[in-house]
This record gives structure tokens, sequence and C-alpha cells, in this order.
């Protein structure tokens, strides 16, 4: 899997998530999509549930103030010729700049040329996508 093409696939990712830009969003990820936690995992059958969930987890993070995220490190690994792992570092941001969440999260990508697509995250915490869980 082409490392650069994974990671505009996820830098596309990021901005549609931080811009509330759901159909964006469901437009880089394959269903069913999954995302999982420690606490479980949530699986999203269809786009209107892609874009329901991921609506959900912005809103929550609304609360907090979240304006957006600070990337710390993107390790990518290619594990096959059409699969490879994002393993995102990561700072949320709030409105005066200040980083006031620490998280990682493992993306799984799968696809050939020329279209190749985010099917499902795995969050290192329980606090991460806990929205996703409710």
């Amino acid at each position: 899997m082409n490392e650069q093409k994974t990671l505009d696939i996820y830098m596309d990712y990021i901005r549609a998530f931080e811009n509330k830009d759901y159909h964006s969003i469901a437009d880089l990820c394959r269903t069913p999509f999954f995302a999982s936690s420690p606490s479980g995992t949530t699986i999203f059958g269809n786009r209107e549930e892609l874009v329901e969930g991921f609506s959900l987890l912005r809103g929550s993070l609304d609360m907090d103030g979240y304006v957006g995220s600070k990337l710390n490190h993107l390790g990518f690994t290619s594990v096959a010729e059409t699969s490879g792992t994002l393993l995102v570092d990561f700072h949320r941001v709030n409105q005066e700049g200040d980083s006031y969440f620490h998280g990682k999260a493992l993306y799984i990508f799968q696809g050939e040329a020329p279209r190749t697509e985010i099917i499902g995250i795995v969050v290192l915490d329980d606090v991460t996508a806990s929205s996703w869980d409710d």
C-alpha cells in the first residue's frame, strides 16, 4: 500500500472531521465500518449510520470546546499491497489553542488503485470515541 496516498486520505479525513463534513468522511470510508476501543466495538452498516455516528462523536467534542487536532505522529505500516495501517498520536485542541486531550488511534486502510478507503478505527483508550458506544 502506498504511504503517501494513505497519508493524503487521512489528511482529507481529519480536515472533514474538524469541519463537520460528515458526507466527505463517508466518501473516504467503506461500510460496513467499525470503531473499536477497549470498551467495545460499534459497526456502522451503511453510509447513513456512518454519517450519524461521526456526527454524534463530533457533536460530543463540541461540548468540550474542540476545534481541531494537533497531529503529533503518524506511523504508517504497509501490511500488504492492498492493506495498511496508520497509527495516529494526537492532541485535541480547544478554541484558545490549548491541548486538552491526548489520544492514539489505529486507522485501517484497504483497497486497490484508484480507490483506497478507511475501513475501521481501533481506538487505544476508553474515552476517545466513547460517544459512539452510547
